[in-house]
């Protein structure tokens, strides 16, 4: 009787064993997944700030001159570059009104519209015009495209880079907003450079970074 009574004694304390068991594992598991899902994401954050480029600091831009909506404009530039807003932060998303895509016309299309002078997109009706052709047709159709080696870009343009590679970029379009320009130069403010906003001065000539042309701001 002794031995059937401790060997059942050992069945039972080997079934509690193993529902016990059962139980911290399952709460391990619940515990680790989330906490597992927000270190990927971490990680995923931390490595895209790595691997993007250096940011420089904003230009000085001199403003004499300039109307209240360009100099508007450059402020609010100034601002959103402070913030180093970088895909997909939520920074981006207001950008992006929540979608997941190349960010570039969506950033120049919520300044536009920060500052009061909002697109129309022909598609939608939306203030936001993410693609770039449709955005160079938008300014074509508004009697405000100029193709460049003909125009001199002012502070609130858009820059237009079409062909293979536009802006050194893995995309065959792109566009920047014109914040400065001198002397045959100008400086770019664009989204979704290597992720991220970033500031670039280049030459104002044809084939320059695939440059083709320029929507005006007036």
């Amino acid at each position: 009787m002794v031995k059937m009574r401790t060997g059942l004694k050992r069945k039972v304390l080997l079934a509690i064993s193993g529902v016990i068991g059962c139980a911290l594992t399952v709460a391990v598991v619940y515990t680790i997944l989330p906490l597992r899902e927000n270190i990927r994401t971490a990680l995923t954050t931390m490595q895209a700030h790595l691997s993007a480029p250096a940011t420089a600091p904003f230009p000085v831009i001199d403003t004499y001159g300039l109307s209240k909506t360009q100099i508007a404009i450059i402020d609010l530039a100034r601002q959103e570059y402070a913030k180093h807003p970088i895909s997909y932060d939520q920074n981006v998303l207001t950008y992006t009104q929540g979608d997941k895509q190349a960010w570039c016309a969506d950033f120049i299309s919520w300044v536009m519209l920060k500052v009061g002078v909002p697109y129309n997109n022909p598609n939608s009706g939306s203030w936001r015009i993410p693609g770039v052709y449709t955005l160079q047709e938008y300014y074509q159709s508004m009697r405000k495209y100029e193709t460049v080696g003909s125009y001199t870009p002012q502070p609130g343009d858009v820059a237009f880079y079409i062909g293979k590679s536009a802006f050194g970029l893995n995309t065959s379009g792109h566009v920047a907003l014109v914040i400065g320009a001198d002397h045959g130069h100008m400086t770019t403010i664009g989204g979704n450079e290597g992720g991220r906003l970033r500031i670039d001065t280049q030459a104002i000539q044809p084939g320059v970074n695939r440059l083709v042309g320029f929507g005006r701001l007036d």
